[in-house]
């Protein structure tokens, strides 16, 4: 079977002689973007839209050119304009809400998949990554099961089984799915984030480097894989990485509050209080109500001298939640009159190897866990 690059070249030169070959051209545009040539994509789908500017298989291509770019939001517009056209229906709707879930609209996507007259393997597996995201995890295991069943969505499936028990805290249940998903594909991005995660939380560093650099080198856009990365850092004490790996786990999940309290943590450890504050007010707009950020704020304004302010955040948070690791262990330098800013290199190690509940649990471990909004404020 030629290559991508050789069809590219055989359809081009193809093209050079019968310019008005309306699927020729639209051929070379769809091998162009699997080959991720993207500027001859875009190059070849103009030239097309030049000739045919109402086509809907160049429309329907000039949709998917923002997909692979990147640009979900222009995806998203591209193929509503499509709905009740001549393009695939089903195929538009599940590009619709791949997109809407790439701009971390969840529920957005699957309103937009409750628009398909069938679910097909792979819809069921982006409604079931939909849920998962919102926090509905026995939904998203029911709609799992189907996408196991097909050889198609099998691995993907699983990938996300796997992230499901991660998730739930159980972490037997994930190490076993995880690891049977890289003796199939070793490079697999979830199953190494997966056993990343648990190695970092039992104190395998290196074991957890390893994972992570294989699942960022497969796709450098994972969030996770940027705060395992981060977590990493900053139990090695390398706080400068940290921040710059928690910023890009921030960049990628950005309603992620376990991301934004580990770069607060990482510049406090790296010196910079005022960029602390920042980060972990940002993470107060996102949800005000979330005790780890409270207290987090707590122990910056304790090391910033404003005992005042720490201790109205402090008792907030321990309010919030009596399991508030950050809110007690700000209390608890209040109380003993502690925080200077010289400690809080002792105090990020302490914190992040503490056990935070009756099951031993490490915060490093929460932070990992992928927590959002919605799940937060359902348990309010």
């Amino acid at each position: 079977m030629e290559d991508l690059k050789s069809k590219i070249e055989k359809l081009a030169s193809f093209l050079k002689v019968d310019k008005q070959n309306r699927r020729l051209l639209i051929d070379l545009v769809e091998t162009c973007l699997r080959a991720g040539e993207l500027e001859k994509a875009e190059y070849y789908l103009e030239q097309g839209l030049s000739h045919w500017a109402e086509d809907p298989s160049l429309l329907f291509q000039r949709g998917m050119l923002c997909l692979y770019k990147g640009e979900y939001s222009a995806a998203v517009d591209e193929f509503s304009s499509q709905i009740g056209t001549e393009a695939p229906q089903d195929v538009v709707i599940y590009n619709i809400a791949w997109a809407q879930l790439a701009l971390q609209q969840p529920q957005n996507a699957l309103n937009t998949l409750e628009g398909l007259e069938t679910l097909s393997p792979r819809s069921a597996l982006l409604k079931a990554r939909g849920l998962h995201y919102l926090g509905r995890m026995q939904e998203a295991e029911e709609l799992l099961s189907v996408a196991v069943a097909s050889e198609e969505t099998a691995l993907e499936a699983e990938s996300v089984l796997a992230l499901v028990a991660l998730d739930q805290e159980d972490s037997e249940v994930a190490r076993v799915k995880a690891e049977a998903i890289l003796a199939k594909a070793p490079r697999n991005v979830e199953a190494n984030v997966i056993i990343g995660t648990l190695n970092l939380g039992e104190g395998n560093l290196q074991s957890a480097e390893n994972h992570f650099e294989v699942a960022l080198a497969e796709k450098p856009s994972s969030g996770r894989g940027w705060l395992g990365e981060g977590l990493l850092e900053l139990l090695r004490g390398e706080f400068s990485h940290a921040i710059s790996s928690l910023q890009k786990a921030v960049e990628n999940m950005p309603t992620h509050l376990g991301s934004y309290n580990a770069l607060a943590w990482a510049y406090i450890c790296n010196g910079d209080l005022p960029g602390a504050e920042k980060i972990a007010l940002q993470a107060k707009e996102l949800e005000p109500r979330f005790s780890e950020t409270l207290g987090t704020l707590a122990i910056i304004y304790l090391l910033k001298g404003k005992k005042s302010n720490a201790a109205v955040q402090a008792k907030m948070a321990n309010r919030l939640s009596a399991n508030s690791f950050a809110g007690r262990f700000a209390l608890a330098l209040l109380e003993s009159d502690s925080g200077k800013q010289e400690n809080a290199e002792r105090m990020m190690t302490q914190i992040l190897n503490s056990e935070i509940n009756k099951h031993g649990e490490l915060l490093v471990n929460s932070l990992s866990r992928y927590q959002n909004l919605t799940e937060l404020k359902k348990e309010d």
